[in-house]
């Protein structure tokens, strides 16, 4: 497939009206593509049998969590996209001027004093920027999104009843194959700098702490054995660098997949912990509906009986008619520092904001 082809395909795709799922997986140098041919809305309903491309939302008292049925599937090589150079620090307003920073930095107090009164230990608070455009590429964008995080599950969503999606996610919920179970805690960030050396604060180092706890937990609860927990690592994401620790184990007869996908999502690194004090903070004091960012995506069953491979929905953006919304957060703890996190924020906005800004006329 050559550029012209790729942005053909894509064009063909948007206006046939299916949905269709498009996406490289970490490392991988083949994109795929799923669509399915059945009208209306297919929700997922038993992820241990049923097969196909999931897209669920961060709470799922609110959306459903979609089904792309494999109607048809096709495949072609990363190398077939087309090439755009972007560069790396180019200008970006991550919002600093439009009132958010102050309305931001409100909520991670207010957070901030939730945490100090006990009852909870962290609280994921996240915040929306709005890009409004003209026209926009986004066959080149994705293109451009894969081609610039090869370690990142990169996606783009279109659904006519649910809307458009795209992102670059470095998280991986959970990889299940063969009855083994492999998840990652990742949280903690700072500003990727090269190869120099990272020294990790002991919010940062507590924040990731917290979702290695929050995901053995769920482990034990769903009857997975044989748990075992790397030390944590530098994982790099693009503009950021996070602390990560992976975590596997093995499915017994007592685990239920289904509800091991609840227990897991939405994690600790989007939500907080404990999970339910967490989430009604933000649904007290979030203005934004979060909608399927912090939730997940991915495939079940599509390599096999009882296989899956589903990714944490960050760095992404929903897709409007005349404006994108990019999602960002920081997990807050008893530590955190108001403008600090909201640098942070600004520094993941940037991971596919400023490549969008690329392929958009305003």
């Amino acid at each position: 497939m050559n550029n012209i082809d790729f942005a053909e395909f894509f064009r063909t795709l948007e206006k046939g009206g299916h949905p269709f799922a498009m996406y490289r997986f970490p490392g991988e140098d083949t994109v795929n593509v799923i669509i399915d041919s059945a009208p209306g809305l297919n929700i997922l309903s038993d992820p241990d049998r049923e097969k196909g491309f999931v897209f669920a939302p961060f709470a799922s008292d609110t959306l459903p969590s979609v089904l792309i049925s494999p109607s048809v599937v096709t495949a072609f090589p990363v190398s077939g996209l087309p090439e755009a150079e972007i560069p790396g620090n180019a200008p970006f307003d991550c919002g600093d001027d439009t009132g958010a920073r102050e309305e931001y930095e409100k909520l991670v107090r207010t957070a901030v004093n939730e945490i100090n009164e006990g009852g909870v230990k962290k609280i994921v608070a996240s915040r929306t920027l709005r890009m409004d455009y003209r026209k926009a590429d986004f066959a080149g964008m994705f293109a451009a999104i894969v081609r610039r995080y090869p370690e990142a599950m990169a996606y783009y969503f279109s659904h006519p009843q649910i809307g458009r999606w795209m992102g670059a996610t470095p998280e991986l919920l959970l990889l299940r194959r063969g009855g083994s179970l492999h998840t990652m805690s990742l949280a903690g960030t700072m500003p990727f700098s090269g190869g120099q050396k990272y020294s990790w604060d002991k919010k940062n180092v507590e924040e990731q702490a917290v979702v290695s706890l929050a995901i053995g937990e769920a482990f034990e609860n769903n009857a997975v054995e044989h748990v075992k927990v790397t030390e944590p690592g530098n994982h790099c994401a693009g503009p950021v660098v996070h602390l990560c620790s992976h975590i596997s184990g093995r499915e017994t007869l007592a685990t239920d997949f289904g509800k091991l996908l609840s227990d897991l999502a939405p994690t600790p690194a989007l939500s907080g912990y404990p999970k339910k004090a967490a989430m009604a903070f933000l649904s007290r004091y979030e203005k934004h509906s979060r909608a399927f960012y912090g939730g997940y995506l991915g495939e079940v069953n599509m390599s096999g009986d009882r296989t899956a491979e589903l990714y944490v929905n960050i760095r992404c953006m929903q897709i409007h008619d005349d404006h994108l919304t990019l999602y960002a957060g920081g997990g807050i703890t008893g530590m955190s520092d108001p403008s600090s996190e909201w640098d942070e924020t600004c520094r993941k906005i940037r991971a596919v904001g400023a490549i969008a800004s690329h392929f958009i006329s305003r």
